[in-house]
């Protein structure tokens, strides 16, 4: 029922600076498009049908008038002073089914149209779930669920031929695992193996960070829970930015 879809990267800078940066790494970026009702643009970096979505605020009246999405109210509190990873999106092709499923335990929803228009002119259309949580608590904000409403095969097979999934000059790589920094790496791994019925991974340290991390196995992309185990990278990364994704590694090794 459930893949990793995408990680939502909010930033304040122009989206051909990403562009740029992306080509200088040997990836192979894009321009997505404009969501016109929410006064936001992108730009997409694509490995196989996961892709990292770089979003900035184009138009500021109208963003401001669609807070009511969570993703475009977190996009706003964290900008400026929070550029970065900030979320990430779970696939699934039965969003009504997950609605309901979350409802019976107690946990409120919300369904969100979506859609984007491209320079070509061409509109693409979705459905976004958001779990209701309290943005100002410093936790987690959960993950949303997304439903592109046509089957992944002809989903994938259009981006290859609209040139939206193209080779990357680095060579053929996938998403190995998104980090996620919290307080409590045991609880927070515990909560989302509960709420999406998904199999532990193991535990590690991470020396680097100073950490000690929980592995689910999510489909196309592995969710990493860390927190400190003393004082270092992780621990200074909280109390900074709070709990949020930190950094998405790639096959070859390559953080973003």
């Amino acid at each position: 029922m459930y893949a990793f879809d995408h990680l939502v990267y909010f930033t304040g800078e122009s989206l051909d600076s990403h562009m740029e940066e992306l080509k200088r790494q040997r990836l192979h970026p894009i321009f997505g498009g404009s969501h016109e009702s929410w006064g936001t643009h992108n730009a997409l970096c694509y490995f196989g049908l996961r892709y990292v979505e770089y979003l900035a605020i184009k138009e500021q009246g109208i963003a401001q008038k669609a807070t009511e999405n969570p993703l475009i109210g977190q996009l706003l509190r964290d900008l400026p002073d929070q550029p970065g990873p900030g979320q990430f999106a779970i696939r699934t092709d039965r969003i009504q089914e997950v609605k309901k499923q979350f409802e019976q335990k107690g946990v409120k929803t919300r369904l969100f149209p979506g859609s984007r228009k491209s320079e070509d002119g061409s509109t693409l259309e979705w459905k976004l779930l958001f779990l209701q949580y309290n943005a100002a608590d410093g936790t987690l904000a959960p993950p949303f669920f997304i439903d592109w409403l046509k089957p992944d095969e002809s989903r994938e097979k259009e981006l290859k031929e609209s040139g939206m999934i193209g080779n990357h000059p680095a060579g053929e790589l996938t998403m190995e695992h998104l980090k996620i920094m919290v307080d409590n790496s045991r609880v927070s791994s515990s909560l989302w193996q509960e709420r999406l019925d998904l199999p532990a991974g193991g535990s590690y340290h991470d020396s680097d960070l100073k950490a000690d991390c929980f592995v689910l196995k999510l489909k196309d992309c592995d969710l990493h829970f860390c927190s400190p185990s003393s004082e270092g990278k992780a621990q200074r990364f909280l109390e900074e930015r709070g709990e949020r994704p930190y950094k998405l590694v790639l096959s070859n090794g390559m953080t973003i």
